[in-house]
């Protein structure tokens, strides 16, 4: 079991998320059931968020004072109604909100079972709120006991672990927007194919001219995005840090001992180093014709070439582009 949670601003908000249908297909019912905790509205959402957001005005310093949570099941579960209800009932103890009112929503129109609670954070007696962030560690707990108690498929989380278990590489963990893209497309999500394909790559590169090449290979490069770097098919992202475990910019700059660069600098430093080793070297007239019309192009392109490549190896690239220039052999 997962469980996802956030403090929101508006009860009724959260109860017209959970009536309104995702879709006009008559086959798929958006809501199974309801139960209410503490409330005496137990019929309508609407009325028993009405009712949370006059208790909750009682305390005026209270922003967000609605906790929405939502506990899912592995596909291959089949938890009853009562099995819902004790783990969301677990839950809300264990956030020490067994007092406080709450509705308990279940949705069938998804592949998957899952149940959707929102609390009121004010106590509705004593008006005094639940602070806190809500702890991952505390609902982690609770589930993991859950589901080897109850027999579920057991999920390892990060913040918590069962004896017998690790918790996951982060690498593995999809956006909350990405898994629920992939689960209803039944896809599997780009960062796990980029994953599968070059994770070998960015272990074994040993420059930044070396890893674009490899990235280039299969249809791939990186970009800068924020602070960090995403490797994309120009159509779909996934950060570098999840597709390899020292894939991070600041692990790769440190590997390679050298700052962030760009497929098209690496490029064009990797022509500027090429035509340093070859301008001294007895060519062909084929391989000289190359390395005239490879200079022209650079020379249009970087700003300061003759600084890149030294004085005396410019002025005699130079003089073979006037060489050549003056046999006609350059076809410009």
């Amino acid at each position: 079991m997962i469980c996802a949670s956030r403090l929101v601003h508006s009860f009724r908000g959260v109860a017209r998320y959970l009536e309104t249908p995702k879709s006009n297909r008559e086959d798929q019912v958006r809501v199974a059931w309801i139960e209410a905790r503490n409330v005496v509205s137990d019929e309508s959402l609407s009325i028993a968020a009405r009712e949370m957001a006059l208790v909750a005005a009682g305390n005026s310093r209270v922003r967000r004072p609605c906790l929405h949570l939502s506990i899912s099941w592995a596909p291959e579960d089949d938890p009853s109604k009562d099995q819902m209800t004790e783990v969301s009932d677990r839950v809300l103890a264990s956030l020490k909100m067994s007092e406080h009112q709450a509705m308990l929503v279940a949705h069938g129109d998804e592949h998957y079972a899952h149940v959707h609670a929102f609390a009121n954070r004010v106590h509705p007696i004593t008006r005094i709120p639940r602070y806190g962030t809500f702890y991952y560690r505390q609902i982690e707990e609770t589930l993991r006991k859950a589901e080897r108690e109850l027999n579920f498929k057991e999920t390892p989380g990060h913040y918590y672990q069962l004896p017998g278990q690790s918790a996951p590489d982060r690498r593995d963990s999809l956006s909350k927007r990405t898994h629920k893209a992939t689960q209803s497309r039944g896809e599997i999500p780009f960062q796990v194919l980029v994953r599968d394909s070059a994770e070998g790559d960015f272990d074994a590169a040993q420059s930044w001219l070396d890893l674009h090449a490899r990235l280039e290979e299969r249809g791939l490069k990186l970009e800068p995005r924020g602070r960090g770097l995403v490797v994309t098919d120009g159509h779909e992202y996934a950060k570098c840090s999840s597709v390899a475990r020292d894939a991070s910019l600041r692990k790769l700059e440190a590997r390679f001992n050298a700052p962030w660069s760009s497929a098209e600098k690496c490029s064009l430093d990797h022509s500027v180093q090429r035509l340093r080793q070859v301008v001294s070297k007895d060519l062909n007239p084929s391989d000289k014709r190359a390395l005239v019309k490879e200079f022209i192009r650079l020379d249009a392109q970087i700003g300061g070439l003759k600084t890149k490549l030294t004085r005396g190896v410019y002025n005699s690239l130079r003089t073979l582009v006037n060489d050549e220039q003056q046999r006609g052999d350059l076809g410009l």
